[in-house]
C-alpha cells in the first residue's frame, strides 16, 4: 500500500444514512485514491453505520481502514485512535455527518504545500440549515496571521492539521470532554501552527444538520454509564487554556476576545435559570474569578457596550444589578459629563463618575463616525446633507451641529441638525458666509451626548450617491463676491472660499464665450516692455 498524503479520520456512530454520501464524497476526491488514507472508526453503532463501513473497506481495501470499539460517548476517542492509526502527511478531520466538495483535499493539500502550512482551513457551506462560519473564508488566504484575521472565529477542528506538528506537541482530543474538546484541539493547534492558511474560493466542506437531530454537536452521541465528564465551564476551560499558552499582552487579548463574547456572554446569561438563589451566588462567584483573572481592558476593547458593562459590574461584585440589566436591556443608558462619556443603567445617570461604579467608561472608545452626501446652492443658502454619529451610542441619544470656521476671523456659524438615526439637512446663510470677506469656511460635524462632545472635520468621506463619482463643485454669486466649494489640501475637508466676483482670468473666459471663441484656452502673460505692475490677458486661439 502505497504511503498516502492525507489521512481523514472519521468518528462514526449511528450516522446512517449520512455516513454514506460522506464516504462516497471521499472516495471521488481529485486529489486521487492513492493519495487517500480514509480511517472510519466505529464508535459503537447500532443503525448498520458498522456494516456499512465494512463493505466500503471490502471494496475499497488500499484506501479505507475501518476499526470498530465500544461506544466511548465522545467524538474524542475515535479521534485520537485514528491521529494514531494516520499514515498521511496531513491529517484531515471530517464528521460522519457531512461531506466533502470534489476538489476540497487537493486544494487544501496544495495550499498546505505551497506554503508550509501546519493548519489549513476550507471553507464551509451550511446544509440543511445548520450554522457556520463565514467571515474568515471571503477569499484565499496564503498566510493568515491569527491575531489580526477572522481565523480564530472558526474553532472547530473540520480542518488539515500536518501531522508532524500533532506529534511534535503531542496534541490529543481531551477524551473527559463531551462538547468543546475540538475547540480546546484546535485552539492549540492554531497557538503551535508555523503557519495558517485559509481556501475560501472553493466549498470545500459541506456541513449537515441531520434532520432527526442526531449531530453530534446536538446530543446525537449518547453517553455510557462509564463516561465522566470534567469539571469546568466552556469558559473556564477555554480561556485557561489561551492564557497558559500565550503571555500576557494583545495576543492573548485578541483570542481572549472571542470567549468573552460567546462563552462568556453564555455563562453569564445561565445566571437566568438558575433554581435557587444559592446557586446563582455560586455561579456568579466562579464567573468572577476568571474575570478577576484573565479579563482586561485590551480583550474587552472591542466588545459590544452591553457585554463591557456586564463585566464591569461582574468585577464591581454588583449581582443585583447585573441580573436587573439581564432582564431589563432597555436599563442601559448613556451619560455625558464633562468630556466624558458613561454606560450605566438607569437610575445612576447622574452618579456616574472616574471612580469605580456601575458604569463604563466609554470615552477612550468613542469613534464619530460621518458621511458627506450633498451639497448645493439655494437662492438664499448652502444647504449641505450628511450623516453624523457617534459609535457606539444610540442615534437617538445624540445630538448634531454643523459648524463652519472661517480661516481668517476664526468667526464659527453653527446649525443644530434635526436628524433621523443621524442622516441631517442643514442650510448656511448666504448672506452670513459672505460677511466675513475673503477667505475660507471649513466645515466640522459635532456630535453631542449630554454634555459631552466629540468633533471631526466634515466633507471626506463620502457617502450614499457620492461614492465612486467626483466631488460636486458648485458656486454661488452674490454682490461682487462669489462662494466657490472646494477641499482643504491635505485634511480633504469640505469648504467653501469667500472670492471676488471678477477675476482676470473669469473676465477672459467670459469675452471668450461671447466672442463666440468656445473652449479657449486663457493664460496671464508678461508682455514684453510693459510697465511695471500692468498685467495683460492673452486670448488663445479655439482648440
Amino acid at each position: 500500500m502505497a504511503t498516502p498524503i492525507v489521512s481523514v479520520v472519521i468518528p462514526v456512530h449511528n450516522a446512517m444514512p449520512y455516513l454514506l454520501k460522506g464516504i462516497e464524497s471521499l472516495l471521488g476526491q481529485s486529489i486521487g485514491k492513492d493519495r487517500l488514507e480514509v480511517i472510519a472508526v466505529d464508535d459503537g453503532s447500532t443503525d448498520g453505520s458498522g456494516e456499512a463501513l465494512d463493505e466500503f473497506a471490502a471494496a475499497e481495501p488500499d484506501c479505507v481502514r475501518v476499526v470498530h470499539q465500544e461506544a466511548s460517548g465522545t467524538p474524542s476517542v475515535p479521534r485520537n485512535r485514528g491521529i494514531e492509526m494516520a499514515r498521511g502527511k496531513y491529517v484531515f478531520f471530517l464528521d460522519a455527518d457531512d461531506y466533502l466538495g470534489v476538489e476540497a483535499l487537493e486544494r487544501m493539500v496544495e495550499m498546505a504545500e505551497e506554503n508550509e502550512s501546519d493548519v489549513v482551513l476550507g471553507k464551509l457551506v451550511s446544509v440543511n440549515g445548520r450554522g457556520v462560519a463565514r467571515s474568515m473564508f471571503e477569499r484565499d488566504q496564503p498566510r493568515a496571521d491569527l491575531y489580526s484575521s477572522r481565523v480564530y472565529w472558526n474553532l472547530p477542528c473540520l480542518k488539515l492539521f500536518r501531522r508532524s506538528m500533532l506529534e511534535e506537541h503531542g496534541l490529543r482530543f481531551r477524551t473527559d470532554r463531551r462538547f468543546i474538546e475540538d475547540l480546546l484541539f484546535t485552539i492549540e493547534g492554531y497557538i503551535r501552527a508555523r503557519n495558517i492558511s485559509v481556501v475560501g474560493e472553493y466549498d470545500c466542506y459541506y456541513v449537515v444538520l441531520r434532520e432527526d437531530g442526531g449531530n453530534l454537536t446536538s446530543g446525537g452521541m449518547k453517553a455510557p454509564e462509564h463516561f465522566q465528564q470534567s469539571e469546568g465551564t466552556h469558559l473556564q476551560l477555554l480561556v485557561e487554556l489561551v492564557g497558559g499558552l500565550l503571555p500576557e499582552g494583545p495576543k492573548r487579548d485578541f483570542l481572549l476576545k472571542r470567549h468573552w463574547e460567546v462563552e462568556g456572554l453564555n455563562e453569564t446569561r445561565r445566571l437566568l435559570s438558575d433554581p435557587t438563589e444559592e446557586s446563582r451566588r455560586q455561579r456568579f462567584e466562579a464567573l468572577r474569578d476568571l474575570v478577576l483573572r484573565w479579563y482586561t481592558p485590551g480583550a474587552g476593547a472591542k466588545l459590544p457596550v452591553m457585554r463591557r458593562l456586564y463585566y464591569e459590574l461582574i468585577v464591581e461584585d454588583r449581582l443585583d444589578d447585573l441580573m436587573r440589566l439581564l432582564r431589563e436591556p432597555a436599563d442601559l443608558m448613556f451619560a455625558g459629563r464633562g468630556d466624558r462619556v458613561y454606560a450605566t443603567l438607569r437610575g445612576y445617570e447622574d452618579a456616574v463618575a472616574p471612580e469605580p461604579g456601575p458604569w463604563l467608561d466609554l470615552s477612550e472608545s468613542l469613534e464619530v463616525r460621518h458621511w458627506f452626501k450633498g451639497v448645493r446652492f439655494t437662492p438664499e443658502a448652502l444647504r449641505i446633507e450628511g450623516t453624523g454619529r457617534i459609535a457606539p451610542i444610540p442615534s437617538d441619544l445624540i445630538g448634531v451641529r454643523l459648524e463652519a470656521v472661517h480661516s481668517a476671523t476664526g468667526e464659527v456659524v453653527a446649525v443644530d441638525a434635526a436628524h433621523e438615526d443621524g442622516h441631517f439637512t442643514v442650510e448656511f446663510d448666504r448672506a452670513a458666509l459672505l460677511a466675513q470677506g475673503k477667505g475660507v469656511w471649513r466645515f466640522e460635524v459635532v456630535v453631542t451626548v449630554g454634555e459631552t462632545e466629540r468633533r471631526a472635520p466634515f466633507g471626506g468621506r463620502l457617502g450614499g450617491g457620492l461614492q465612486g463619482k467626483a466631488r460636486p463643485r458648485p458656486a454661488a454669486v452674490a454682490g461682487g463676491r462669489r462662494l466657490a466649494l472646494g477641499y482643504a489640501k491635505g485634511a480633504n475637508q469640505l469648504q467653501v472660499s469667500v472670492e471676488p466676483r471678477f477675476t482676470a482670468r473669469r473676465i477672459v473666459k467670459g469675452a471668450a464665450r461671447r466672442a463666440g471663441l468656445g473652449r479657449v484656452k486663457a493664460r496671464l502673460t508678461k508682455p514684453r516692455q510693459q510697465p511695471s505692475g500692468v498685467r495683460a490677458v492673452r486670448v488663445a486661439r479655439p482648440i
